[in-house]
């Protein structure tokens, strides 16, 4: 069942670490969260190339799990990345597990008719973008190519809906368990395209810990 509250990223980090208690680790949680939204873009995309684009923290770890399951499936997906040796915790096990060879993320090629899923940041972003990872952004909202942004479009801070100098225009948003207030708030909500609540399978018995 989808939860139909609107959501802080405080309320989310409470709810997180019941669910980690309950489940023994945190890891259970990123893939089931990756795994849950790999099944949405199932239903959203036909079997055409797709680009996953991953950053460091759990966003990216995410983009790991759910680039994995589309692979299984039989898509053609590229996985472009930050070098390992930015990556720790969850996001380094999944990139560890993945059985696709990634690229680089400063070498990111387009093509048309591709599908690009946004995993660069999560929904905590507090300094504006910049460097590469800028260019990153721009070139994928350049490409004009459908976007899939997970749990929230890259750049867009997950509590106020403030670009932080630069964002990802997604065409399709997957908001992982709830809405966030960030998704509701301009101009973030003006990024976010469709918003799609998907069930990563957190217990409801913890609902009670937020108000």
């Amino acid at each position: 069942m989808k939860f139909k509250k609107v959501l802080s990223i405080k309320d989310i980090k409470k709810l997180e670490i019941q669910e980690f208690k309950r489940r023994g680790n945190s890891f259970s949680l990123m893939k089931s969260a990756g795994t849950a939204a790999a099944k949405i873009i199932l239903k959203l995309i036909k079997k055409q190339p797709t680009i996953v684009v991953c950053g460091p923290g759990n966003n990216g770890g995410d983009g790991f799990i759910l680039a994995e399951h589309l692979r299984k499936k039989g898509y053609k997906v590229d996985v472009f990345c930050l070098q390992k040796k930015y990556y720790k915790g969850d996001a380094l096990k999944a990139l560890n597990q993945l059985q696709i060879k990634s690229k680089n993320i400063l070498d990111l090629k387009i093509k048309k008719k591709s599908v690009i899923i946004d995993c660069l940041f999560g929904t905590g972003i507090s300094r504006n973008v910049s460097g590469f990872l800028r260019k990153v952004i721009l070139k994928i909202n350049k490409s004009k190519q459908k976007t899939i942004s997970i749990d929230i479009p890259s750049g867009i801070h997950g509590d106020t809906g403030k670009v932080y100098g630069y964002a990802i225009r997604a065409n399709v948003t997957l908001a992982l368990h709830s809405k966030k207030i960030g998704h509701t708030l301009y101009p973030g909500r003006n990024y976010c395209g469709e918003i799609i609540v998907v069930d990563i399978g957190m217990s409801k018995k913890f609902n009670n810990y937020i108000e």
